[in-house]
């Protein structure tokens, strides 16, 4: 079999609806089903609970969802998943631990905790100035994600809160030092915004934040 690349892996992942509190442990979790050895595809974990969800290939293009107690005792299982239902039974499961339905998908690789996600895919471009979206998608802190390993924390927000006259700003912080952003930028469209971010977190998997050091 072929062996991925990092660059390949990222972009083969599958956009999730991952709400705060889970840390992403595994994710080989792909857009298209791929020849994989691995049994275990995925794996979050929540930091409160310390429950997981773990997505295991059972061959056959055939997929099992479980959860599972901090003690690994099992939860639940839904068994025999078909793949093209598979991301849709995955997000049901995460949600039925607390999360919003019209989260912003995101390919996040394994060593990230979603500390906070309010962030939608809203078009600010397609709303009014008095449209009550404003007050509920576009409030300052709309994701922060933390890489404790890389001391890393990837930090959006909506600025001026609520505002039509606003703009998303992305900066990425190591270890603490919002002083001198590793990333800085400013962009208007979801889409813009969701690429800057992939962009981002591939960078980490190519370890391009290792050396420096944010000061």
């Amino acid at each position: 079999m072929r062996t991925l690349t990092k660059s390949q892996y990222f972009f083969k992942l599958h956009p999730l609806m991952v709400p705060a509190g889970w840390t992403v442990k595994e994710n080989h979790l792909y857009q298209k089903p791929i020849r994989d050895p691995r049994r275990t595809l995925f794996t979050l974990e929540n930091e409160t609970s310390g429950k997981m969800v773990q997505v295991e290939y059972a061959g056959e293009l055939k997929y099992v969802i479980r959860m599972l107690n901090a003690d690994q005792t099992l939860v639940s299982e839904d068994s025999d998943t078909p793949y093209e239902q598979l991301v849709e039974r995955l997000e049901d499961r995460i949600r039925a631990s607390g999360g919003a339905r019209n989260l912003l998908r995101l390919r996040i690789p394994a060593g990230w905790t979603v500390v906070h996600h309010s962030l939608t895919d809203t078009n600010p471009d397609e709303l009014a100035p008095d449209s009550k979206a404003w007050r509920s998608d576009f409030k300052r802190d709309l994701l922060k994600l933390r890489h404790e390993e890389e001391c890393l924390l990837l930090n959006i927000e909506w600025y001026p809160e609520c505002s039509p006259a606003g703009h998303y700003a992305l900066k990425l912080i190591k270890n603490g030092n919002w002083n001198s952003p590793l990333e800085d930028m400013l962009c208007i469209h979801p889409k813009e915004l969701a690429y800057e971010i992939h962009a981002v977190l591939k960078k980490t998997c190519e370890h391009q934040y290792v050396d420096e050091a944010g000061a």
